[in-house]
């Protein structure tokens, strides 16, 4: 007997772009009524709100000073009618709306860091080197007209973690 194996959800591209991408790239255009645009990139009508306290946007961009990286993101791939119009689910963001609401919200000055330091403090060369260049690696999907199976993503990336209870967190200290 042969067992079947459905096919993989996160199939497409590894891409290692900076931080910088995101105010550098062109957005993509939103197509449907009820999308959100986040920096370069689309919301799906169906993806929640931001959900992360300002605490944890700002533990998440304390981090990445600190030399704990990003995490990656995933987006659905582009693709365009042949009169060039983009169609409807490009660009969309599957996953990394939280991250990346941080990052903006830190590059428009909203976050303070470290007991007071917005990014506008910081020196270009500074922003540069310890920001806007460190590494956020994307995996973008091959572009696809099943909305289903982008749900169906969605759902296995975002609803599987376990939050920490407070024992959890007690045993630290």
């Amino acid at each position: 007997m042969t067992i079947q194996l459905p096919s993989p959800l996160l199939e497409g591209c590894n891409r290692q772009y900076d931080i910088d991408l995101l105010t550098r790239r062109e957005p993509t255009k939103i197509t449907r009524e009820g999308e959100r645009q986040l920096m370069c990139w689309v919301l799906p009508v169906w993806q929640r709100d931001p959900s992360w306290s300002e605490e944890q946007q700002i533990r998440f961009i304390e981090g990445i000073f600190l030399g704990l990286g990003t995490g990656y993101y995933v987006v659905h791939g582009s693709d365009w009618h042949i009169d060039g119009e983009v169609k409807p689910m490009s660009g969309w963001l599957i996953d990394g709306q939280q991250r990346i609401t941080a990052i903006k919200k830190f590059l428009d000055g909203e976050l303070a860091i470290f007991d007071g330091i917005r990014f506008g403090d910081l020196d270009r060369p500074t922003q540069l080197r310890r920001f806007l260049r460190m590494p956020f690696p994307c995996i973008e999907l091959e572009y696809q007209e099943d909305e289903e199976r982008l749900k169906d993503l969605y759902k296995r990336l975002c609803f599987g973690g376990t939050p920490h209870t407070a024992a959890d967190l007690a045993r630290l200290g």
